[in-house]
């Protein structure tokens, strides 16, 4: 465990130890398990549909939600010292090899379950050192979102490569009237270090190598987060300060023609109650660069701790939350700020999902050939490395040689420890 980490869990080990939200205990005639979980956009879907699991196996669900970067530091702390605070997980596929260590292997769990309805990629997310660790809940991964109105009127053909993107977004940028030809973050916002990454994987770059040596500091690297700066200047005036509910603002208002965003912002675009624009909207493969397409993954997943003394009650949860059954509901939930994506193929091609989800192809599209970020347990401390250095080279701070130059050091030190 590097340094970040330890101090990370001693902050929070006075409130995980203590009395808030109580450890698991046992329910008459049936158990209580304690799950973490990411608060806000996706906690409404579970908390609608988690009185269906009880009730049909007696199982009582105490969920403890978290916004994301608490919920990674209090399952890690959980995990890995006497805590014992959860039984079951929902965790960002990045942090897998981090808490591997800790996480029951599922192998007898997935006798029960079938994978091969799952899209490959999802099942990989869980997976480390041949193991697997964590089932798929929610696939996210990186969209390319653009309006097909105002390509039909410009007769423009949907992007198939950067290069088509950074035409299409100077052709169709238009300040005057307050247009952007394309909208994604940067700034110090995290999704700017993984838009860049996305660039950077196009070009043949990447931040580590193929043995896990910083490689930031390339010249494919260089050419795809050049690539990453030209586009912004195609975007809104104040995206260095954007987020990703930025993003999504400006897609909903009409304020740009083209977009990169997350499967999981999707789903707000298409409200007519709260976007200007929905049902305007085409989804696409992301585009390519000289080394290939590479939508970026995301998958949210479900682990099981290993120290846990509801195995059984655990694992019968597990079963549920990734059964079609909840993914078709869930992904139907009329939630207002974002879906639960089914991992299943058979969820994502159904008719009544793909209605009320214009999106669910694309998002199937995508994961069939989306990568994962490198899998190593320093992936959160290298995650913040490249949002460092992506903020200081898209706001112009530092250019990119130098920018990927810091780092390419900061990189080694992560991995020295």
């Amino acid at each position: 465990m590097n340094i970040r980490v330890r101090i990370a869990c001693m902050v929070l080990a006075a409130i995980l130890i203590g009395p808030v939200g109580g450890a698991p205990v046992a329910a008459a005639p049936g158990e209580t398990i304690s799950l973490a979980f990411l608060a806000g956009y996706k906690e409404d879907v579970l908390r609608a549909n988690i009185s269906k699991f009880e009730q049909s196996t007696g199982v009582h669900v105490q969920i403890d939600a978290s916004p994301y970067d608490d919920l990674y530091k209090k399952t890690l702390l959980s995990l890995s010292t006497s805590a014992n605070r959860y039984d079951v997980l929902f965790m960002d596929e990045p942090w897998v090899p981090a808490l591997a260590d800790f996480l029951a292997p599922l192998d007898d769990v997935t006798k029960q379950i079938d994978l091969g309805d799952f899209v490959p990629s999802t099942v990989a997310a869980g997976r480390y050192r041949g193991k697997l660790y964590a089932l798929p809940v929610d696939p996210n991964v990186q969209l390319f979102i653009y309006r097909k109105d105002v390509f039909q009127q410009r007769g423009l053909k949907v992007p198939d490569t950067w290069d088509d993107v950074l035409r299409d977004a100077q052709m169709l940028n238009d300040p005057a009237k307050g247009v952007a030809g394309i909208v994604t973050t940067a700034g110090s916002d995290q999704q700017t270090g993984l838009y860049m990454l996305l660039l950077m994987w196009s070009y043949g770059g990447d931040v580590l190598d193929k043995n896990d040596r910083p490689s930031a500091e390339t010249p494919e690297a260089r050419r795809g987060a050049g690539e990453f700066v030209q586009l912004l200047k195609y975007a809104p005036p104040s995206v260095q300060s954007y987020s990703f509910a930025d993003v999504n603002k400006a897609v909903q208002l009409g304020k740009a023609v083209m977009a990169i965003q997350w499967a999981s912002g999707a789903r707000p675009m298409e409200d007519p109650a709260n976007s200007t624009v929905a049902g305007k909207l085409g989804y696409a493969l992301m585009p390519k660069g000289p080394a290939g397409r590479d939508p970026m993954r995301g998958v949210w997943t479900i682990g099981v701790a290993a120290k846990t003394s509801h195995k059984d009650a655990a694992a019968k949860f597990v079963q549920w939350i990734t059964g079609k059954e909840f993914g078709t509901t869930a992904a139907l939930y009329p939630a207002t700020s974002s879906a639960i994506h089914s991992p299943r193929v058979s969820v994502l091609q159904d008719p009544k999902v793909d209605a009320a989800l214009p999106y669910a192809p694309a998002l199937l599209a995508n994961l069939k050939i989306a990568r994962s970020r490198t899998r190593v347990p320093q992936w959160p401390d290298i995650q913040e490395a490249l949002r460092q250095a992506a903020a200081k080279i898209s706001t112009g701070a530092i250019s990119v040689p130098d920018g990927l130059k810091e780092l390419d050091a900061s990189l080694g030190r992560i991995m020295a420890k």
